[in-house]
């Protein structure tokens, strides 16, 4: 309702890679940074105080930030290329495009930090005389997106970051995350997925295949189509 995007978690629930790194660092390491938690405090009661600095949150972040930018090697085989170039049109044709959109146009690849939409218990802009700024395509040891001619960047992260009903095979959760019905999930990002299996949010599938199947809801018709192809076309 705030037209805030939340690109992070299953369910497009958090801002930034800041709140993404508070979160995690807790509920997955358990330590507790300064920042969320407070300077000498020591919530989990583990004799340890100040675990993570400010400093120590916001090198995370830009480390995760200027990450290597996904892409796609394709084999010396001119029959795979076709394959490759096959299948892409029919994700078009198919449906599966709609919300896996190929590309979204990043007007500035400038990341700053703090992030200006932080929620509280994130380090906030008035916390700092001045944010951190790094060019995400210069930045890191690559490979980087590239700029356009008016500065725009192209990020072909295949996902139009909105939240969708996915219908009943994959509404088995019981707890509701920050709101947000059990049986919708924020369009995940398929730019290098074939190398992070399993699939779907809780690994149940092992292929692709198998991903694409468990698709319904708005995806019903989408998932219908693939099913409905050759077998040379699913490959």
């Amino acid at each position: 309702a705030d037209l805030v995007v939340r690109p992070f978690h299953q369910k497009g629930v958090v801002v930034s890679l800041r709140e993404f790194t508070n979160n995690a660092v807790n509920h997955h390491h358990g330590m507790q940074s300064v920042e969320r938690f407070g300077a000498g405090t020591d919530p989990d009661s583990d004799g340890k105080t100040n675990e993570l600095s400010v400093g120590d949150i916001t090198a995370e972040t830009l480390f995760q930030a200027t990450l290597p930018v996904p892409g796609r090697v394709l084999p010396n085989s001119a029959l795979a290329i076709a394959a490759v170039n096959h299948g892409e049109q029919l994700f078009t044709t198919l449906g599966c495009a709609a919300c896996h959109v190929p590309e979204l146009v990043l007007e500035d690849p400038v990341f700053s930090e703090p992030n200006p939409f932080n929620p509280a218990g994130n380090l906030q802009l008035a916390d700092v005389s001045a944010p951190v700024e790094v060019d995400l395509t210069t930045a890191g040891p690559g490979p980087h997106l590239a700029r356009e001619g008016d500065g725009s960047v192209r990020v072909k992260a295949f996902t139009d970051l909105k939240r969708h009903d996915m219908g009943p095979t994959l509404n088995n959760e019981t707890l509701v995350q920050g709101g947000v019905p059990t049986e919708q999930f924020i369009t995940r990002k398929l730019w290098g997925m074939s190398n992070e299996p399993p699939f779907m949010h809780h690994g149940r599938a092992l292929t692709i295949d198998e991903a694409i199947r468990m698709h319904g809801g708005e995806a019903q018709t989408a998932r219908d189509a693939y099913v409905a192809l050759l077998s040379d076309d699913q490959a």
